[in-house]
């Protein structure tokens, strides 16, 4: 190192070890104003350097499961689906039958139902809740025995 050469310096340490060095160099003497200015500039970048490893640490992508459930006469095929706690569930409910259906699913967070008529698709969004089973059935009077369970493993 030059011994006219002045240095600034900021080193940032992550989770996995990683090193981040932001340095000026500069081979005049640094007055007070352009010291203050290059101290400035380097926690700005410093902070957006921080900010980009926290986001790029925020964990794994956010996983999804598409359903299919084939509703007839009094049936849900199947009637039985698995899913993991916060996959992001895209239920996909076909109705194959003579009549209009729904799918009611009994949630923590309240109940969601999604309805077709014959021959229509309809699509149901939710975020898979904690392990356990939760049952689903058709709303439409009549169609009691229409029903089924959504398994959450963890």
């Amino acid at each position: 190192m030059r011994d006219d050469c002045h240095h600034l310096a900021y080193f940032w340490y992550s989770d996995n070890d990683a090193v981040a060095v932001l340095s000026i160099c500069s081979h005049k003497p640094m007055n007070m104003v352009t010291r203050l200015l290059a101290h400035r500039m380097l926690f700005v970048v410093g902070a957006i350097l921080l900010v980009l490893a926290m986001l790029s640490a925020c964990g794994e992508p956010l996983r999804e499961r598409s359903i299919e459930i084939i509703a007839t006469e009094m049936r849900f095929d199947p009637d039985r689906v698995e899913a993991h706690t916060g996959e992001q569930i895209f239920l996909r409910l076909r109705n194959r039958g003579q009549v209009a259906h729904s799918l009611t699913i009994e949630l923590p967070a309240g109940d969601r139902t999604v309805s077709a008529d014959p021959g229509v698709d309809a699509i149901l969004a939710f975020r898979a809740p904690a392990p356990g089973e939760y049952r689903f059935y058709c709303r439409i009077p009549g169609h009691e025995a229409q029903q089924g369970v959504l398994v959450v493993l963890p």
